[in-house]
């Protein structure tokens, strides 16, 4: 038998019994899907990642309170630390080669406004903020140079919050007041929808002067992060020099001491983010992968039934010249056609599962050919690794014994 007549003597034993294929099929189906939608998903999250970090420029400092040697990941700071503070913001403004320094504290806060209650993030800032991180305004403006040194009770709200705070008084925000903690503040502006970031959603949060967020919070001044944009990547080493040296003085460090705070360059974030959404990725992937190995071992039942039905028909073949390797060769490919057959319905319902997500959730789409390849080759292995058991025990059936089998 040649193989194009194996192929077709197996697709037609396979429609001989439709439902008992579909069900092993579908073992495959789902572990071919879930090994590529849970690679794709990794892999879109890190590159949106990436493009948000990379959005912040090459020439950007990102400083935050805790000792890098105890802070091997990037998360929050570690709440022992010892704090970054406004004063030190300020103090790294007068450095040579700076263009700009945003220092910023957040936090969780309750917005209302009317009976309208909204749980969202709140940020101190000023008003370097916006060229330092992109952040795109929509209706009205950002609040002023003036307004932040005076603490002004005026706020920006991200776009999704302010739908949510108006959505039943269908009043325009601009002009509005909000409370925010035990504090009345005036809506100045909206911002443009523009999705997460490296900072959390901006749609979700709501802007105010970093003087008016630590007479809500009392927090002294603490910052939780203070970003310094380079003139030129050129002067970038040079400045994180000089950065240091003033905190270090600032913060009362002798030379024996180390750093109670930590200085990140965009390279470096690139570097934590794609190690740990590496690893996140291929945790899942393998995850996934297992329920291949149960769908081989659906495979492999099923072919045992296979033989143990048509063991007259086994007998038959071999009885008039059929070769030991034609058998097994026959229900290897089988096997093998369950597998491949699955696979493809997997690869086509995960392309459409992730373009849909891409869609829904502003990720962008990313379909990793290795991946596909990786799990396709892998349904079919599993195919065949399953299915030689079967196929050498029809293959060692004695035609004699087989034409007697009932």
């Amino acid at each position: 038998m040649r193989t194009t007549e194996a192929f077709a003597s197996a697709f037609e034993s396979l429609l001989l019994n439709k439902v008992r294929a579909a069900l092993t099929m579908l073992g495959i189906v789902i572990g071919v899907f879930a090994v590529i939608v849970m690679y794709g998903l990794g892999q879109a999250s890190q590159a949106y990642i990436t493009s948000q970090v990379q959005g912040l420029g090459a020439r950007v400092l990102i400083i935050s309170p805790g000792n890098p040697k105890s802070q091997k990941t990037a998360g929050p700071p570690n709440i022992n630390a010892a704090p970054l503070k406004l004063g030190d913001a300020e103090a790294l403004k007068a450095l040579p080669g700076i263009d700009a320094v945003s220092p910023s504290a957040f936090g969780t806060q309750v917005f209302k406004v009317g009976k309208q209650v909204q749980g969202g993030t709140l940020l101190g800032c000023d008003p370097t903020v916006v060229t330092v991180r992109g952040i795109k305004q929509g209706r009205g403006r950002f609040f002023s140079e003036q307004e932040d040194r005076a603490g002004a009770r005026v706020v920006v709200l991200g776009s999704r919050l302010a739908q949510d705070l108006f959505k039943e008084s269908l009043a325009d925000p601009l002009g509005a007041r909000v409370s925010i903690g035990d504090r009345r503040f005036r809506v100045v502006g909206v911002l443009a929808p523009q999705g997460g970031g490296l900072f959390g959603s901006v749609d979700e949060q709501a802007f105010v002067p970093i003087r008016a967020y630590h007479d809500i919070v009392a927090t002294n001044e603490r910052l939780n992060s203070v970003l310094v944009r380079v003139a030129s990547e050129d002067l970038l080493t040079a400045s994180e020099g000089r950065v240091r040296e003033v905190l270090r003085r600032r913060h009362h460090l002798g030379l024996d001491k180390e750093d109670d705070f930590r200085i990140q360059t965009q390279a470096d974030v690139l570097s934590t983010v794609s190690a740990i959404t590496g690893a996140f990725t291929v945790l899942l992937a393998g995850i996934a992968a297992i329920s291949l190995l149960v769908g081989g071992i659906g495979i492999m039942n099923i072919m045992l039934v296979s033989v143990t039905e048509r063991t007259r028909e086994i007998g038959i073949r071999k009885a008039v010249g059929a070769k030991t390797g034609a058998v097994l060769r026959q229900f290897v490919i089988e096997a093998a056609t369950l597998s491949l057959v699955g696979g493809s319905l997997g690869i086509g319902l995960a392309v459409l599962v992730l373009w849909g997500v891409s869609l829904g959730a502003g990720l962008p789409f990313v379909f990793s050919l290795p991946a596909l390849v990786g799990a396709f080759a892998f349904s079919a292995g599993v195919g065949v690794f399953f299915g030689l058991y079967p196929a050498a025990k029809a293959a060692r059936l004695d035609p004699v014994e087989a034409l007697r089998y009932e």
